[in-house]
């Protein structure tokens, strides 16, 4: 799939995201080689833990927008901010705003990532002695 397209509409669709309940801590579009599918993984905010409720958010947001023509809920992806990928990434990135940070075969906190476009990496770092 084309990695502007990707990276146009993923970055428009956190913007508005950011002003829902699903705001958006972290996203990024990952490549399944398998299926060469792209999928964009988006971890909301903790007001929104429940999957229903964040793809009813998104479909409403892509529905509602021209500037998404062409993107479908299918293409996202529900995750969770302790997931093994975004924990090691977020160690070694940080987005608060949208952009662009493209990487290719890594493996994060144990969790290979073949491909990927970071459009926001702002999950909050725990205290590790804390836990």
């Amino acid at each position: 799939m084309d990695q502007t397209f990707l990276v146009t509409k993923g970055q428009r669709l956190i913007e508005l995201l950011d002003l829902t309940l699903a705001k958006p801590q972290a996203a990024m579009w990952v490549h399944y080689p398998d299926s060469d599918v792209w999928k964009l993984w988006i971890v909301p905010d903790s007001a929104v833990q429940d999957k229903r409720e964040f793809y009813r958010i998104v479909a409403e947001v892509i529905s509602d927008q021209e500037t998404l023509a062409g993107l479908d809920v299918s293409a996202t992806e529900f995750i969770r901010e302790d997931h093994p990928a975004i924990r090691g990434m977020q160690r070694v990135l940080r987005m608060p705003g949208v952009g662009d940070a493209h990487f290719t075969g890594n493996t994060f906190n144990g969790y290979y990532l073949p491909d990927g476009i970071v459009i926001r990496m702002d999950v909050a770092r725990k205290n590790p002695a804390a836990a």
